[in-house]
């Protein structure tokens, strides 16, 4: 059974092409499946893609030995390694075996093993091949595997369920590669195991897209907490998934990710069957730098694990592969066991934000990672829309009361006194209302979350927030050449503030500078609005924003707002989060969701 194939970049993957392989010295050239090999060239297979992580194999699935088979042409040298991190941040790399390969032979299957149970050898850390030629060698390889003789633990049926709303262009690309790379290719493990689910909350999709794997479910516009939802509840109905796998429409998936998901499901320990699993976002616009790999909770707080690593490093593969505590995996790509839905039940109705990061804290256990397992995914911290800050603070607030031992009111006020600074300093006076409104509509108890019109709530908001839809009568900052290490070292779309500028509340207590409209970036921290007088905060990506500046007369509006939220949470915090306690059983049960996601009249 193979565990793992030899991956190679394709045409248009230029900038990704040391997620596949690295060369070292010499060239080579990639046709298909194969890769040519120049003489005097080494290759190294110790890539996101191609590295074998066999200390997550062997600590979750049941695999009794494994080895690595070849199909190589010409004359060279194979080496098999073995690799893992240190304590001391350095790295143990052990020979695991050499072979040696002569052009008189022909075209070869290789064919070493590496590990046995039975044996009682022990591998940790990543493995990965390299091939070297001489002055006057040359070689093709191709197949290369990683194998076991284990036969799968059970059976497994995957059911993708993707929540759309009128992104057809993003649903088509990844409905094609499923269908034509996975249910028909008869050479995949998923050939014929694969069903699709569409949420289509836009209702825009006709009948005419179904087929025998895929089944379109126009859905009432709740949100993507309302799209995952019905995708489980379809997949539940049908009877006949032992997962779901719930996935963004937009994001640019490899089939590989999901074969490797399906293996893995198949050759689970008992123990670990309940368990998630969870793929990583790489950035779209850096294609080869990790955003998240599975996300902790902190007292209220996200913190994006392994955020910022360039996967084009070879010491970055195994430092991935270390395993840090993981409450959560996003839902741009996440496979949850059937039976894990009929014991914790569904999402939360709160539309969007924080529904994944709940369902991790909820099923308690922390989601399986693995490289390879990935996605591609617009980077969020330079979009910032203002509807944003409404579901970040009210669904907050609902999984803190939930989840956070001990948290208070006190607490809860700290958090909006918080959020509403920062949009203070970000001279975002319409964000600071969503703000406010948030805590309100928490404080209207989970029956008024169960029966309000959820899409109507949406627009409302929207229209109450900024609008990226002004153009700026001037140049734009050239950020290429210092956005990337920015990215690399931590410093994207960040929201501290330097201490000293604290102390001024941020040039809030000191006279702003005249002169013309700043552009400024929506995810830049808050110490690039210091003094400024008026600022144009736009979408990189889409060069529109909207004019906003200092309003001294805001700030004491804000105060006004703090003092009466501050009285209202004292008064009735505790009870509210009482009430969303006791009707958190109802709000995720199979019965409340069919009932919500009815359309009126039906």
């Amino acid at each position: 059974m193979q565990i793992q194939t030899m991956e190679l970049s394709q045409a248009g993957e230029s900038a990704r092409e040391k997620l596949y392989i690295r060369c070292l010295q010499g060239s080579y050239q990639i046709t298909g499946q194969s890769i040519q090999i120049g003489e005097k060239t080494l290759i190294r297979f110790d890539t996101y893609f191609n590295a074998c992580p066999i200390e997550k194999w062997l600590f979750y699935t049941t695999i009794p030995d494994l080895s690595f088979h070849a199909r190589i042409k010409g004359s060279g040298i194979l080496r098999l390694y073995c690799v893992r991190g240190l304590p001391d941040g350095g790295c143990e790399r052990k020979l695991l075996a050499e072979r040696g390969i002569k052009a008189d032979d022909g075209e070869q299957i290789v064919e070493q093993k590496l590990w046995s149970k039975a044996e009682g050898t022990q591998l940790r850390g990543v493995l990965y091949a390299e091939i070297e030629t001489g002055e006057a060698g040359q070689c093709v390889l191709s197949e290369c595997t990683y194998d076991t003789s284990a036969l799968p633990e059970r059976e497994v049926s995957l059911t993708v369920a993707i929540c759309t709303y009128r992104r057809e262009k993003y649903l088509e690309r990844n409905l094609k590669l499923i269908k034509e790379q996975l249910w028909e290719n008869r050479t995949s493990v998923l050939c014929h195991k694969i069903r699709v689910v569409v949420a289509d909350n836009g209702r825009t999709l006709g009948e005419e897209h179904c087929e025998p794997w895929l089944k379109i479910c126009p859905n009432k516009n709740a949100g993507g907490a309302a799209g995952f939802a019905r995708g489980m509840l379809e997949t539940m109905r049908e009877g006949h998934a032992t997962h779901v796998l719930l996935m963004d429409d937009d994001v640019e998936v490899k089939p590989s990710a999901l074969e490797k998901t399906y293996t893995l499901l198949s050759l689970l320990k008992e123990e670990h069957t309940d368990r998630m699993v969870g793929g990583a976002m790489l950035r779209s616009d850096y294609v080869f730098v990790q955003q998240e790999a599975g996300g902790s909770y902190q007292g209220g707080r996200i913190r994006s694990l392994h955020r910022g690593l360039d996967l084009r490093e070879a010491e970055n593969i195994w430092r991935n592969e270390k395993d840090e505590r993981a409450d959560y995996n996003a839902w741009w790509y996440c496979c949850i066991p059937i039976s894990v839905i009929r014991e914790k039940g569904f999402p939360l109705p709160v539309f969007l934000h924080c529904d994944d990061v709940e369902y991790g804290l909820r099923s308690g256990r922390e989601p399986i990672r693995m490289n390879g397992i990935c996605v591609w995914h617009d980077a969020f911290e330079q979009k910032r829309p203002s509807v944003n800050e409404y579901y970040d603070v009210r669904n907050a607030l609902i999984v803190n009361g939930l989840y956070v031992t001990g948290y208070s009111s006190r607490q809860a006020f700290a958090m909006v006194i918080r959020r509403t600074l920062v949009n203070l300093f970000r001279y975002r006076y319409r964000d600071i209302r969503l703000v406010t409104r948030a805590v309100e509509d928490y404080l209207r108890g989970p029956q008024w979350l169960m029966d309000v019109d959820a899409e109507l709530l949406h627009g409302e908001l929207m229209r109450a927030g900024y609008r990226y839809s002004e153009t700026f009568c001037g140049m734009l900052p050239d950020r290429a050449h210092t956005q990337l290490a920015d990215i690399l070292a931590g410093r994207s779309n960040s929201s501290n503030i330097d201490k000293k500028k604290l102390l001024s509340l941020n040039g809030w207590f000191l006279p702003a500078r005249r002169g013309k409209p700043v552009p400024v970036m929506a995810g830049e921290s808050p110490y690039c609005y210091y003094r400024k007088k008026k600022v144009w905060i736009y979408d990189p990506d889409t060069q529109l924003g909207f004019y906003t500046g200092k309003e001294v007369g805001q700030l004491f509006i804000l105060l006004g707002e703090w003092l009466r939220l501050g009285f209202r949470l004292k008064k009735e915090y505790a009870a509210v989060q009482s009430a969303y306690r006791s009707a958190f059983p109802e709000m995720t049960s199979m019965e409340f969701w069919n009932q919500y996601l009815r359309e009126k009249g039906e």
